[in-house]
C-alpha cells in the first residue's frame, strides 16, 4: 500500500510538472466620491480595492481530448472574514474537456454570461447604474438601498456564480452556450431587490452559492439552500461582420422551495458594439422579471446606448445614456415608480501595464424614487494593472 501510494503521488507530480500552467492576477485599486443631496448621509468619499490570483492549467488527455482546469481567489476590499469571502470558493473555478469545437464545463463564474456592460460603458468603469448612492429605505419589500441602488440591471439574474455545467459551441459567427445548474441562487427572502440575488445572505443560501465539499458533509441545506434548477442560453459573438460585437441571453429558473406558486425568475439581454474607425457604439436591452410572493411580481427594464472614441492608442474618451424603470404589483415596483436616467462621461489613459480610468454620473430618480432618494452625482477613478 505505501509503494502504490507513492508510485501514485509520483505520477501525479510528473503530471503537473509537464502540463502548462499558468498563474497570472490582477490588481484594481479605487477612489469613489457621491454627492446626494436629498440624504447628505449618503455622501461619501473613499478608496475601493479589488485583487485576484488565477492559477490555470491546461494540456492533452490520453483519449485525445484537450482540457484546461483553473480556479480564481478574489479579494475585494470587503473579504474581512464576513460575506465577501465567498470570492475564495466561487471565483473562476472550472474544468474544460474540449473535442474539437465542442466543450464540456463543470465549475462556476466561467462559461460566457451577461454580467457586463462593457460593450456599453466602453471607457467608464463598471456597471452602468450608480451602485451605492442612496441609503436603505423601509422594510422588506422596498428598495434595498445601498445593496445595488441603480434600477438598471446588472447581471440579468444569471445563475453564472453558481456551481452547474453547461456546453459551448464554438462556430464561424460567435459562441453559443447552454449552462444548467441545479440550485439556483436566487431567493424568496432577497426576491424584493431589484437584482434579487442571494449572495449567501442567509445561511439556507449558502450551498446554493459556494456549494458543500466533495460529499464528506452534507445535507439538503448545504446541497439546495432555497434555490430551484436554472438554465440560460447565451450566444457572443460577431455574426461574419468585422467590427461587430453581439451577444444575447435567455435565462430561467423555477420559483423558489419558499415561494412555490409564484412566477418563474426570467433574465433577457441583448445589446453589442460596431467599431468603424476611432468610434465605437454600443447598445443595451435588459430585463428581468421575478416573484416577491406567490401573488407579487415585478419587472426590471434597462436600456442604454454608449459611444467610444479612441483619441490615438493612449487616450479614449466615451459617454453613456442609459433609462431603467420597474412595473408590477410588488412592493418594490408599486414604491418605485420614477423612471431612473443615468448620464455618464468618462476617460481612459492606457500606459501600457497600468490603465486608468475615470468617469463622472449623474443619475435621477434614484432607485426609481425621486422623492425619497432623489438624484445623485458620483465619480470614480480607477488604476488598474495585470500581472
Amino acid at each position: 500500500m505505501r509503494t502504490t501510494a507513492l508510485v501514485g503521488s509520483l505520477m501525479l507530480v510528473g503530471s503537473v510538472a509537464s502540463a502548462q500552467t499558468v498563474v497570472s492576477g490582477n490588481l484594481d485599486l479605487s477612489f469613489k466620491a457621491v454627492n446626494n443631496k436629498k440624504s447628505p448621509i449618503d455622501s461619501y468619499q473613499g478608496f475601493g480595492k479589488e485583487s485576484q490570483i488565477n492559477v490555470q492549467n491546461k494540456g492533452t488527455l490520453n483519449n485525445g481530448l484537450t482540457y484546461a482546469a483553473g480556479f480564481s481567489l478574489e479579494f475585494d476590499g470587503d473579504d474581512n472574514g464576513g460575506s465577501g469571502t465567498t470570492g475564495w470558493s466561487t471565483e473562476n473555478t472550472f474544468i474544460d474537456l474540449t473535442a474539437g469545437s465542442t466543450t464540456f464545463t463543470i465549475g462556476i463564474d466561467h462559461m460566457q454570461n451577461p454580467d457586463s456592460h462593457a460593450h456599453v460603458n466602453m471607457v467608464g468603469v463598471g456597471y452602468i447604474g450608480g451602485q451605492g448612492i442612496a441609503g436603505p429605505v423601509g422594510t422588506t419589500g422596498t428598495y434595498t438601498g445601498k445593496l445595488s441602488s441603480s434600477l438598471y440591471p446588472t447581471n440579468n439574474l444569471s445563475q453564472y456564480q453558481t456551481y452547474g455545467v453547461g456546453l459551448t459551441q464554438a462556430t464561424s459567427i460567435g459562441k453559443f452556450s447552454i449552462n444548467y445548474v441545479p440550485t439556483s441562487t436566487w431567493s424568496s427572502t432577497v426576491a424584493n431587490s431589484t437584482t434579487g440575488k442571494a449572495y449567501a445572505t442567509a445561511s439556507s443560501n449558502i450551498g446554493a452559492i459556494g456549494g458543500p465539499d466533495i460529499g464528506n458533509t452534507a445535507s439538503i441545506a448545504s446541497y439546495e439552500g432555497t434555490g430551484e434548477s436554472q438554465y440560460e442560453i447565451g450566444f457572443t459573438g460577431d455574426l461574419g461582420v468585422k467590427g461587430l460585437n453581439v451577444m444575447a441571453f435567455y435565462n430561467k429558473a423555477n420559483p423558489t422551495n419558499g415561494n412555490q406558486g409564484g412566477k418563474n425568475y426570467v433574465g433577457q439581454q441583448i445589446g453589442g458594439s460596431y467599431n468603424f474607425g476611432q468610434f465605437t457604439v454600443g447598445l443595451d436591452w435588459r430585463t428581468t422579471e421575478a416573484a416577491e410572493t406567490a401573488l407579487l411580481s415585478y419587472k426590471n427594464t434597462g436600456k442604454s446606448v454608449g459611444v467610444a472614441y479612441a483619441v490615438n492608442p493612449q487616450w479614449s474618451l466615451g459617454a453613456v445614456y442609459a433609462k431603467a424603470d420597474i412595473s408590477g404589483d410588488a412592493t418594490v415596483a408599486t414604491g418605485n415608480t420614477d423612471t431612473e436616467k443615468t448620464k455618464i462621461i468618462s476617460i481612459g489613459y492606457n500606459m501600457g501595464p497600468v490603465v486608468i480610468n475615470a468617469q463622472a454620473r449623474d443619475t435621477t430618480a434614484v432607485g426609481g424614487n425621486k422623492t425619497t432618494n432623489g438624484d445623485a452625482k458620483d465619480g470614480i477613478i480607477k488604476v488598474s494593472t495585470k500581472f
